[in-house]
């Protein structure tokens, strides 16, 4: 019995250091976590940089659709999208795609890129009426988020606060909520005019038939020798291929806007405070501005600039806005009037920029400078 006992106590001790030897003491537990963590810590960049470079890629996508977009306009209309009139101003969908659409370059490619149902929203038959119906369809297109028109990089496709200045003075749209927003803007060249009285409402005209505005928009044009609003779309523009003499290839057409970083939400930034769908405006129109304008060198707020160096650097109001950028690290990406897509460095040239902003200055462009 003595020995009975003695061999069931020797099995019991037994699964009794095998349970003990299954489990991890604390110190064993510790250390894994601290591989764990380490692991995390060295993989996480490498996670953080393939996301990053998916939403690079799929911002080249999206610029390549607008830029077919603005290319199938000029096929229909004779010309690039046009510029519309002023920020008081969104689209009018019966008024055309030329000088008299107070509406701007994104509302005006809506249907060449499969989006002709929330163009039409502000139809009403009546191009030299605005109606209750009009103004009702053109407020839920300024509601609308629009995916292709909002960077990966900087924010989810949504809609933002509007500019309070402005949400009760649209001329032909009904007071909206909210607004969606873009993060692409149209070449508008090295000169930035917009027509209309001394301290106009809107930058434009403030009625469908205001001749103040017209003959003050063709003053500014020949003040300016008309070359000089050197862009592809600018406010009232009609620009051809055959007014680009550089070269589709040698001209920026669209690209990347820069942005405060801090405020991709918020709706208070001077350059992304009203719509998408805005006639012309810094929200949707940039260029090269100032760039070595008669031989001076000019702040470099007017170059194009990464989102997180735009939070960095002290700005002039005047001037804020009005830039090209992006919210990659890197680089900003443009499409060309040929509809190729570039990623261009913020290191690049600034002669090199002001040529490829300017439609006919007999510049070509190496891409290996940008």
């Amino acid at each position: 019995m003595a020995a009975q006992r003695t061999t069931t106590n020797a099995r019991c001790l037994a699964r009794r250091q095998r349970a003990h030897r299954i489990g991890f003491t604390l110190v064993e537990l510790l250390v894994v976590i601290a591989i764990i963590g380490v692991l995390v810590a060295l993989l996480l960049p490498a996670v953080q940089s393939a996301r990053e470079s998916a939403r690079r890629s799929q911002c080249q996508s999206q610029l390549k659709q607008l830029a077919l977009g603005c290319l199938n306009t000029h096929d229909v209309a004779g010309h690039f999208p046009t510029g519309g009139w002023g920020w008081f101003w969104t689209g009018d969908a019966d008024r055309g795609y030329g000088e008299e659409q107070p509406g701007g370059w994104i509302y005006n490619i809506l249907p060449f890129i499969e989006q002709a149902q929330l163009h039409q929203l502000s139809s009403d038959g009546q191009p030299d009426v605005i109606t209750p119906q009009q103004r009702a369809g053109a407020a839920r297109i300024i509601e609308t988020p629009f995916p292709l028109i909002v960077c990966p990089s900087r924010r989810g496709t949504t809609t933002h606060a509007i500019n309070p200045n402005l949400v009760n003075n649209f001329f032909n749209a009904d007071p909206p909520a909210e607004a969606g927003r873009a993060d692409y803007a149209a070449n508008s060249g090295t000169w930035y005019n917009q027509g209309g009285p001394e301290n106009s409402p809107g930058g434009g005209p403030s009625t469908l038939d205001d001749s103040d505005f017209r003959w003050l928009f063709l003053m500014l044009e020949r003040r300016n020798n008309g070359d000089r609003l050197d862009g592809i779309m600018h406010q009232r523009s009609e620009i051809s291929v055959a007014r680009v003499t550089d070269g589709t290839s040698n001209t920026l057409m669209i690209g990347e806007k820069a942005h405060n970083a801090e405020q991709y939400e918020t709706g208070e930034s001077g350059g992304d405070n009203e719509t998408w769908c805005t006639g012309f405006n810094n929200d949707v129109y940039r260029g090269m501005i100032g760039i070595y304008r008669e031989g001076r060198a000019v702040p470099a707020a007017w170059l194009p600039i990464s989102d997180v160096e735009q939070v960095r650097q002290i700005r002039d109001s005047a001037v804020f806005g009005r830039n090209f950028g992006s919210a990659h690290a890197a680089v900003w990406y443009a499409a060309l009037c040929d509809g190729s897509v570039h990623g261009i460095s913020y290191d690049a040239d600034p002669l090199v920029l002001k040529s490829l902003a300017n439609r006919a200055d007999g510049g070509v462009v190496d891409f290996e400078q940008l």
